[in-house]
């Protein structure tokens, strides 16, 4: 909840609503050139409330999706042509409610030890974001900024950079458990 902006932190971990419709995202974690990255994406500019939001790669629950992991799955194939046969799940992550959208995110930590291709949906994949995990786990620098939030809404929020990018919300609240996690596992 540290990069929960302000309002959103009265949400308890269990909060939904009589329509809250659920999500599933992956932070997939990938090897390039002896590095280890994460791959986010900037979505496409549309009608709604994610628009142009940089995020990780996931989406709606579908009936047809046995459970949260499989819709993960299914997205990120569908969204940047990641093959399930290429993922390997670590450990699904602190669930959130998102308001403005009412959706809960499942969110779920996983690898690829595979050279990856990938594929961008352009409907709704405007960029692939591809952060080296030592930039998220060194980044010390939190600002508050104002974000439009709706038409002519604004909300202070807290976020982060990466190559210009606002990270906020709900991906920024992810990567900073993410981040939590692994600095944990090096203070053994």
């Amino acid at each position: 909840m540290q990069l929960s902006p302000k309002e959103r932190v009265e949400f308890s971990k269990n909060y939904t609503t009589l329509k809250t419709r659920e999500a599933g995202v992956m932070a997939l974690l990938y090897p390039k050139k002896g590095v280890t990255y994460l791959v986010l994406i900037l979505r496409t500019t549309y009608d709604g409330a994610h628009s142009g939001q940089v995020a990780l790669p996931g989406g709606k629950r579908e009936k047809s999706d046995y459970n949260l992991w499989e819709t993960a799955l299914r997205e990120v194939e569908e969204e940047i042509g990641i093959r399930n046969s290429d993922i390997t799940l670590i450990k699904p992550l602190t669930s959130l409610y998102v308001p403005t959208s009412d959706f809960r995110v499942y969110p779920f930590l996983a690898t690829s030890t595979a050279v990856l291709q990938f594929t961008l949906q352009e409907t709704e994949v405007a960029e692939l974001i591809e952060m080296p995990l030592s930039y998220l786990i060194e980044h010390k620098k939190i600002d508050d900024v104002v974000i439009e939030v709706a038409k002519k809404k604004f909300l202070e929020v807290p976020a982060f950079e990466f190559k210009q990018q606002i990270i906020w919300g709900a991906t920024a609240m992810i990567l900073n458990e993410l981040k939590q996690l692994l600095i944990d596992s090096f203070d053994v």
